[in-house]
């Protein structure tokens, strides 16, 4: 999963996941979004998936339930804690590695 972030991008990237989740009422709870993961700037994998936010007391996520084309490559997790989320026009952005260590970015827009 990589690194750990540090204390102020921890706490930045909570304030990405909550802003997405009160950006649209249904963004709370799981619910269908764009799923789109790049890297180098090609497009890796594009689908509609079901996604989950969360915000727990030690910190916060993103759940994807994905195909089987998804959970080969991508984790199906991502946590503030390792990686980095950023809000854009109500794209969640998340950089992180794939299960083989290459850089990507998910952007994940609730349809």
């Amino acid at each position: 999963m990589g690194e750990r972030v540090d204390v102020s991008t921890f706490a930045n990237s909570q304030c990405a996941i909550r802003e997405y989740m009160h950006f649209k009422l249904e963004n709370e709870y799981m619910h269908e979004a764009r799923v789109l993961v790049s890297s180098m700037g090609k497009t890796r994998y594009n689908d509609i998936l079901k996604v989950v936010p969360r915000i727990e007391t030690n910190n916060s996520s993103i759940e994807i339930i994905g195909d089987a084309q998804f959970e080969r490559d991508y984790y199906g997790k991502y946590t503030n804690e390792y990686q980095i989320f950023t809000l854009i026009n109500g794209t969640l952005l998340i950089k992180c590695v794939d299960r083989w260590g290459n850089p990507i970015e998910i952007d994940i827009t609730s349809v």
